[in-house]
């Protein structure tokens, strides 16, 4: 658990130039939500763990849920207290190992790792269907998984190794050779 306090930021209030996104991402996607809280989950993925997770926060103690304004970023997913606007959690998007909607429509919860073999149950309540909070946050994840592999098809193609053989090393001499004669004349 003290790992996973650690990921989450202190608060601190938002200005509109921190909430300004950037020039070559997709800007992010805003919702008003309640925040029901997490709870400690014993696996990262499954439809059975998010339905029993939103019914045990779903019957906590409604003053603990706090109004939030979930803003769904291409790497994080922030939530920011309605009253202050200061940042309540911010979640990024690659700990995100599951989500599900709630036999309920307007619930919402999502797994996040937490460290090894630790996971909680983040959970959401919308005035309608969080329909429309789960596909920002798959869209999110989707462009993140697409940066992730054009990333490392960068690196394989700068990391390419120059041909080896016979064919290969007569070229470099040859290369070698072109050049210091055209460097004498």
């Amino acid at each position: 658990k003290q790992w996973y306090q650690r990921r989450v930021r202190a608060p601190q209030v938002m200005s509109e130039q921190s909430l300004t996104p950037s020039e070559d991402l997709p800007e992010p996607k805003r919702f008003e939500t309640l925040y029901l809280g997490y709870i400690r989950v014993e696996k990262e993925k499954g439809t059975d763990v998010v339905q029993h997770a939103i019914e045990k926060l779903r019957n906590s103690n409604q003053s603990n849920w706090e109004s939030v304004t979930m803003e769904v970023h291409v790497s994080t997913v922030n939530l920011i207290k309605t009253a202050d606007r200061t940042l309540l959690a911010e979640h990024r998007v690659r700990f995100i190992s599951f989500m599900a909607l709630g036999q309920d429509e307007s619930y919402l919860g999502y797994v996040v790792h937490g460290g090894p073999k630790i996971f909680y149950c983040h959970v959401y309540q919308s005035d309608g269907s969080c329909a429309e909070v789960a596909r920002a946050i798959q869209e999110a994840c989707t462009i993140r998984y697409q940066l992730l592999l054009s990333k490392q098809e960068e690196m394989k193609r700068a990391e390419k190794p120059e041909p080896q053989g016979i064919f290969s090393f007569l070229r470099k001499k040859l290369k070698q050779k072109s050049s210091s004669d055209v460097e004498r004349t």
